[in-house]
């Protein structure tokens, strides 16, 4: 009998140790397919960036490729965020990545200098490829905003400076500091919560994601914790309270818009960040994020909901995606999955926004391959975490 027990766990730690090396090839192999789609010197893409796809949500969807920032910024995010738990040669390829896309970062700067950054180079039109709105830079443009900017200096060189004049942008710009928000909830519409966009006149609008994503910069950035950050936490709360991540996520957030990239955004910053307020809702969270797994059909939606459930610290083989080699990865329903939108009705009013979110001719769908192959690497990362 004790040979027996021996043996098996002789055989136990064998498959651990060949499971391990597999998935430490596996990282490896996507890291250095990452670095490859990575944009090597200036045309329509720009060197560093990483090339999106933009279709319009109505018929023709009329496909193109899109030179944003976006995708760039978010994919040096995650990797700055794995380098801890990489090893060495693996953090060598990330940091070059990291490195590469900064290249990129001062097209995208806004045009008299300050560290405020707008989804489109500043040069360049709006929605390239379009028929009309790349003419209409000056009626549809918003300007520089918050999600890019926030992620941009949380992976660039930044001075002191400019984290700080961005911070006191913000505020500047939060609800009621000049003007009050009317694209939100009544119940929401008098919290001095920060706003997506970063423009002196524009209104002021609430997005759950940008929110969650600015609250990361705060605390990263070690900044001091002033009104618009406490209501911000406030507003954020408040909207896990009431389950509305689940019951409305397109009206609380017009760019990330599914229950899943809400779940994933709040969980990476709890992960981070230790915040009591949101704390107390992490069995509602895990429970919420296991529903929505067994309910999807997208490998990208199960991939970003096993991250988060890893990270709510639930260990449990059922809730891994499928996928043993890059093939598989890219042969899957991946390509449908849509991490952000541009929904023109983001700051209609009620009952306006309700309906206008939903009309497809005015949202537009951008697709990263290279960011859903990070998003897959930083499960993978995870997993070798909770070893």
């Amino acid at each position: 009998m004790f040979k027996l027990i021996f043996t098996i766990l002789i055989f136990l730690c064998f498959f651990e140790a060949v499971s391990a090396q597999n998935k430490d090839s596996l990282i490896r192999a996507l890291l250095l397919d990452i670095q490859s789609m990575q944009v090597k010197e200036d045309g329509f893409f720009y060197r560093g960036g990483f090339p999106t796809y933009r279709e319009c949500g109505g018929a023709p969807h009329n496909l193109q490729p899109d030179n944003t920032v976006f995708y760039t910024a978010i994919t040096a995010f995650s990797l700055r965020n794995m380098l801890p738990y990489l090893n060495v040669a693996d953090k060598t390829i990330a940091e070059n990545i990291i490195h590469e896309a900064r290249n990129s970062y001062p097209l995208y700067r806004n045009k008299h200098g300050y560290p405020y950054y707008g989804f489109w180079a500043t040069k360049d039109p709006i929605m390239p490829g379009t028929y009309y709105f790349k003419y209409l830079k000056q009626v549809f443009g918003q300007g520089e905003d918050a999600d890019d900017t926030v992620m941009i200096l949380m992976t660039d060189s930044s001075s002191d400076k400019d984290v700080t004049d961005l911070k006191q942008r913000l505020i500047d710009v939060a609800n009621l500091s000049k003007q009050k928000i009317i694209a939100a909830y009544k119940k929401y519409r008098n919290i001095p919560a920060y706003s997506t966009y970063l423009g002196s006149r524009t209104v002021p609008d609430f997005d759950f994601g940008v929110h969650c994503n600015i609250l990361y910069f705060v605390l990263d950035k070690k900044l001091p914790f002033v009104k618009q950050d406490s209501a911000t936490l406030q507003l954020l709360t408040e909207m896990v309270r009431n389950r509305e991540y689940m019951s409305a996520p397109t009206y609380l957030s017009p760019y990330y818009v599914r229950s899943s990239i809400l779940i994933y955004h709040v969980v990476r910053l709890m992960r981070a960040f230790h915040l009591p307020q949101l704390e107390v809702y992490r069995q509602q969270l895990i429970d919420d994020a296991k529903k929505e797994f067994d309910a999807c059909n997208n490998v990208m939606d199960k991939i970003i909901l096993s991250t988060s459930l890893m990270r709510l610290g639930v260990k449990d083989a059922y809730y891994m995606p499928p996928f043993t080699d890059i093939e598989a990865f890219e042969k899957s329903n991946q390509q449908q999955f849509i991490f952000f939108q541009a929904r023109a009705a983001f700051s209609y009013p009620t009952p306006f926004k309700q309906v206008f979110l939903h009309w497809s001719y005015i949202n537009y769908y951008f697709y990263c391959p290279a960011y859903y192959k990070t998003l897959w690497l930083e499960n993978l990362v995870e997993q070798r975490k909770e070893n």
